[in-house]
């Protein structure tokens, strides 16, 4: 096994051991230098060729590479600016759902007045019953 701290052991009894990029970049290397051989490197760093092969994968994806420091995820400043006054107001204004009134005279003289919100269907059957 190659001495080099290349990897830690998680505390809390997880027995995984967690490799540096680095370390698995060089490991990778090993294995696609001229006669280098997976199995044969694995044994030499004790680590099981299965997750070398996964390593060379990761590699030729460009995914082993050092980070330089910047993030894509990096956190930007922002300014929370006020709602225009008119849209405040507008928004004060709107009716809400179950606010409004509504009145139909039907030609036989009958009244509806509905008031808040009303059932769409019921409100359809009373009219045609009323309207007969």
């Amino acid at each position: 096994m190659d001495t080099n701290e290349e990897h830690t052991r998680a505390a809390g009894g997880d027995r995984r051991r967690r490799f540096t990029l680095g370390y698995k970049r060089r490991v990778v290397e090993e294995t696609l230098a001229d006669g280098g051989s997976v199995s044969v490197v694995a044994r030499r760093h004790d680590v099981h060729a299965n997750q070398l092969f996964k390593w060379r994968k990761l590699y030729r994806e460009g995914l082993l590479k050092e980070t330089t420091g910047t993030s894509a995820a990096a956190l930007v400043p922002i300014h929370v600016a006020e709602a225009p006054a008119a849209a405040a107001a507008e928004r004060q204004r709107s009716p809400r759902p179950g606010d409004g009134e509504l009145e139909i005279t039907l030609s036989g003289g009958h009244r509806v007045v509905v008031r808040g919100d009303a059932d769409g269907a019921a409100l359809r059957v009373a009219l045609e019953v009323l309207s007969r």
